[in-house]
């Protein structure tokens, strides 16, 4: 398929086979983007520092696709997509949905909070 026809396909939303070696088929329709493992929901005009974002990277193995940052408007206005890993980072009002919730920047208390909410969900049985 060229370019065009492959986007055309995709577009008409049409069934397309799956390539185990997608490198050799370049111009072949590509896969659906990977669910987010872990979504953060930052309060309105609130930023996740980088070294939070990096530890979580790294202690859950998790890739960029996989983690995701979404501010709380834009969340509430998808009504509230979940995943598997729920955090919320200052927040307007308390989240039913939102596994875990926090101010930042976080406390003592609160780092060991999080950490044993994220070991329970990654690593308990």
């Amino acid at each position: 398929m060229t370019p065009v026809q492959s986007k055309l396909w995709q577009l008409l939303a049409q069934p397309h086979w799956r390539c185990v070696h997608p490198e050799r088929l370049p111009l072949a329709p590509r896969p659906p983007l990977a669910v987010a493992q872990v979504r953060v929901v930052l309060g309105q005009g609130k930023n996740l520092p980088t070294w939070l974002q990096t530890d979580l990277l790294h202690a859950l193995s998790l890739s960029e696709t996989q983690f995701q940052i979404i501010d709380e408007t834009e969340w509430l206005a998808q009504q509230q997509p979940n995943a598997p890993v729920l955090l919320g980072f200052d927040l307007t009002s308390e989240q039913q949905a939102v596994g875990w919730q926090g101010h930042l920047p976080l406390t003592a208390q609160q780092k060991r909070e999080l950490w044993s909410y994220l070991c329970r969900c990654y690593f308990a049985p």
